[in-house]
């Protein structure tokens, strides 16, 4: 008898521990399309992710404190999905150059993929500060200036480029749809800007794209090819 009781109270545990993972995630889908609705319009509030959401604000306040801790979690759960997904065919180049052309790409390609997820982390700064992505990327520019491959006043100014031109892309992509030769006009650009010759700027991009084509399919869960 007591053996049922507990299976019912285990039961009723994991149902209700189920019930609130399947709301919190419903929150955070409410936060990613109200976060990314309008690029260029005011904050979002509270009142905007309970109406898209359908739920009280008692009901928000249950898992979230404030609308900046919802953010911070999403932003944080899209980091380590993203990071997870670039280091299983980023993290095994050793060129400074197509190691920069990947991981801009990359960017870029999810973002017209997906243009709410885009809108999300332009939006809320996840390309900026100091996160996992920040640092490769400073880590790249730094190895590209000891081998001789990259000319810039310093990493912190390259690296304010690349991620200025990053977010200007994404705004871009989302706005018109964009294309992947604007993808990789925008990449061979980038490595120009830090001293690679055009010709070799081109040959680098595109070597960083057939190279993810090859690798990303079964490593990468939103990959798909894109035109």
């Amino acid at each position: 008898m007591s053996g049922g009781v507990t299976e019912r109270e285990d039961h009723r545990v994991r149902v209700g521990r189920e019930r609130r993972e399947r709301m919190r995630a419903h929150l955070l889908q409410s936060v990613l399309i109200v976060c990314s609705e309008d690029l260029t319009g005011g904050p979002a509030v509270i009142d905007d992710v309970i109406r898209h959401a359908a739920v009280s604000r008692g009901t928000f306040y249950k898992y979230f404190v404030s609308l900046d801790e919802a953010v911070a979690e999403l932003g944080l759960q899209l980091a380590d999905e993203m990071t997870a997904g670039i280091l299983s065919v980023y993290d095994t180049l050793e060129d400074p150059v197509l190691r920069t052309a990947t991981g801009f790409q990359m960017f870029l390609i999810r973002a017209m993929i997906e243009p709410i997820w885009g809108a999300f982390i332009a939006r809320i700064g996840l390309l900026s500060g100091d996160n996992l992505f920040t640092s490769k990327i400073r880590h790249d520019i730094e190895l590209g200036i000891e081998m001789g491959e990259y000319v810039v006043p310093s990493v912190a100014i390259a690296s304010d480029l690349l991620m200025g031109a990053k977010v200007e892309a994404i705004r871009r992509l989302i706005d018109t749809g964009g294309s992947l030769d604007y993808i990789h006009s925008m990449a061979s650009m980038v490595l120009r800007s830090f001293g690679i010759t055009p010709s070799k700027a081109d040959k680098s991009v595109v070597r960083a794209y057939r190279r993810l084509t090859e690798q990303a399919p079964g490593k990468i869960g939103w990959w798909r090819a894109v035109e």
